[in-house]
């Protein structure tokens, strides 16, 4: 059954969490930004949408099942699922 709410969160946050960790110096430095926080917030600004749509729109173990991420699925394309 299709759901129209996820119920995985914690696993997209995961993902995120580890990407920010990994790219969050050379971001603050390319941006010229000094706080750590207004690093993270400014990355998440910026890319949170494309982490979300990889997620789960192609990552995701459950995006066949779930409403929200059919937005994500290029309709030009052989279905992913």
């Amino acid at each position: 059954m299709m759901t129209d709410k996820c119920n995985h969160l914690i696993a997209l946050m995961r993902v995120e969490s580890d990407i920010i960790k990994k790219h969050i110096d050379t971001h603050k430095w390319f941006r010229h930004i000094e706080d750590y926080n207004d690093g993270v917030a400014d990355f998440i600004e910026n890319y949170g949408w494309l982490m979300r749509e990889m997620y789960c729109g192609h990552v995701c173990e459950h995006r066949c099942d779930c409403q929200m991420a059919q937005q994500f699925h290029d309709k030009n394309q052989t279905k992913a699922c």
